[in-house]
């Protein structure tokens, strides 16, 4: 309940600009690696193996961020992978440097969404979406509060078929 509150909370603040951003010049590359870390260091199961998959050329990728935001807008993809695909799979992570814009990509190789459930979830209110296992409600505010901070971050989010 504590961590609905918090996302409710979060997702008001980032809805209405009441979120106070604070951005400085931040890694990229270093950032993503921490937050794989911390997933590694959670021992998330083994069912479900994160592979880095930027160049080993690249050691930097500097942003204009915010790290805490962007730390959990990066952390709930890979949470979501972890969630919604309880057969496992591959988490796939990667930042690249590409005409110069940095570009952060999170992959799995999982059951995916349909057509159906993207519309579904870019056009309900999020206090709307519900699932039909009553035993483990989901509220539908992690992707909210992705789309969220990357906006404030003037980035933009690309799904992939």
């Amino acid at each position: 309940m504590k961590d609905l509150i918090n996302d409710l909370n979060l997702a008001s603040k980032l809805e209405y600009d009441m979120q106070p951003l604070t951005m400085k010049q931040e890694n990229a590359i270093s950032i993503i690696r921490q937050i794989i870390v911390d997933f590694m260091n959670m021992n998330i199961d083994d069912k479900f193996p994160i592979e880095w998959k930027t160049a080993d050329i690249l050691s930097a990728c500097y942003i204009n961020a915010d790290k805490d935001l962007l730390k959990r807008a990066i952390s709930n993809l890979i949470q979501n992978s972890i969630n919604h695909n309880e057969n496992g799979c591959v988490i796939y992570v990667s930042v690249d440097d590409g005409n110069n814009a940095c570009k952060i990509c999170i992959e799995d190789s999982g059951i995916g969404a349909s057509d159906e459930q993207i519309d579904r979830l870019n056009n309900t209110p999020y206090y709307m979406v519900c699932d039909t296992n009553t035993a483990e409600q989901r509220h539908g505010l992690g992707l909210l509060i992705v789309k969220q901070i990357i906006k404030g971050h003037n980035g933009e989010i690309h799904n992939r078929p």
